[in-house]
């Protein structure tokens, strides 16, 4: 039977509080961070529970995904992690995917629009794969275009749509520099495709809109307009109830839990409305369905 490998990436996170101070030093390209900044992120971890859950998310995905394409049997599939900011590193997992004689590798950012920054995760596995021109490499890109994935938003806006409710369904993603959106970045229009076909499945009227979030603290310009904005706005035109779509993210983590149900969720109610947000993916048989779709697509 033949052996594929499927590495599924992601930026990464903190498995424990002693891991945080290397992690932050890691996203800042080796430079350490100053005693106020990483008091600031370790305050905003001990606030949802201490560490973020999605390392542990990432891992029931992966067997989640391994799983299902199993269930097939055509082909044996092993599934991999590689992060970005903590390991295993994306290279170090390339070396060991090569070790074991996979010469048929799936790569997939958790991710599930496609952007210029999505590709940097893809470059760093073809830069490891160079000296190896006899492994076939597939870059997933997208995967917001697979059936499991729309369905399972949209059924999650179907159940919670209120027609005697003024309600605001908000599609929230990462804001990214506006930078990286040069020479044709296709990243403002997946989302807005996104979740056009996601509403476009919903039955009845739904009232949905758009905004970025958790936008990183940088010089930089970055994309708008920013969801606490966009969510004062609505409460000012007299919505009762905003409903929160993260679909830029594909398991709680620390931007779901603090941005959303911290920072948003006290704004929306001092202005007197009511907070909501959708449940995230993490391994939701129809998400997972989705994944191991765009898996098989190629």
């Amino acid at each position: 039977m033949q052996k594929q490998a499927v590495l599924l990436m992601s930026y990464g996170t903190p498995n424990n509080t002693e891991e945080i101070w290397e992690y932050y030093t890691h996203i800042r390209h080796g430079k350490e961070p100053s005693q106020e900044l990483y008091d600031e992120l370790a305050g905003r971890y001990e606030e949802i529970g201490g560490v973020s859950p999605l390392a542990q998310i990432t891992e029931a995905q992966r067997l989640a995904v391994e799983e299902k394409l199993n269930e097939i049997g055509e082909v044996e599939y092993r599934v991999f992690t590689g992060l970005r900011h903590i390991q295993p590193f994306i290279e170090d997992t390339v070396k060991e995917i090569v070790n074991q004689g996979f010469t048929v590798i799936h790569g997939m950012v958790l991710a599930p629009h496609d952007s210029s920054f999505i590709k940097q995760y893809h470059d760093r596995v073809e830069k490891e794969l160079t000296a190896y021109p006899e492994i076939s490499y597939t870059a997933h890109r997208h995967f917001w275009q697979q059936d499991g994935f729309q369905v399972f938003w949209s059924d999650q806006i179907q159940a919670a749509l209120d027609t005697e409710k003024k309600q605001k369904f908000l599609f929230t993603a990462h804001s990214l520099p506006e930078r990286l959106l040069l020479n044709g970045d296709p990243y403002v229009d997946e989302i807005t495709n996104a979740a056009k076909a996601i509403a476009g499945r919903v039955h009845g009227v739904l009232d949905f809109g758009h905004a970025w979030q958790s936008a990183g603290r940088t010089a930089d310009k970055w994309i708008g307009p920013r969801v606490e904005d966009v969510t004062e706005e609505l409460l000012k035109e007299g919505y009762e109830e905003i409903i929160y779509l993260p679909f830029g993210f594909v398991a709680d983590n620390l931007e779901t839990l603090y941005d959303n149900d911290i920072e948003c969720k006290e704004l929306v109610e001092e202005l007197g409305g009511i907070y909501g947000r959708l449940n995230m993916p993490n391994t939701h048989p129809d998400f997972i369905s989705g994944l191991v779709a765009e898996i098989l697509s190629n």
